[in-house]
């Protein structure tokens, strides 16, 4: 099916599977194989699915993570289900940055 050897047997040692290519490992060593999944995405026992509203996962083959939460909800980009939310940042006031005399 959708596995293959990644280390034949031995007299010595077991066999070793892994998944065809376009499939990801799931499970405890590797006890089924799963549609690997793109950004966006995340891997589930029947297939991919997209990243609910509130998470993203910017990895292919990685899990749907929380987006971020910005402090007083001070957002610059929201979140995508490929991208997490980017937040502001508060600004640096000029009058407390301290330049360095140089030598």
């Amino acid at each position: 099916g959708l596995f293959e050897y990644l280390k034949v047997c031995s007299p010595t040692s077991d066999a070793e599977c892994t998944c065809k290519k376009g499939y990801s490992c799931g499970g405890e060593g590797c006890t089924y194989c799963t549609r690997s999944c793109g950004v966006g995405q995340e891997s589930t026992r029947n297939g991919c699915q997209a990243c609910t509203y509130g998470t993203f996962n910017d990895q292919p083959n990685g899990s749907c993570k929380n987006w971020t939460r910005c402090s007083g909800n001070q957002v610059l980009e929201p979140g995508t289900p490929s991208k997490d939310v980017i937040c502001k940042h508060a600004s640096v006031n000029p009058t407390l940055v301290t330049t360095l005399p140089t030598t």
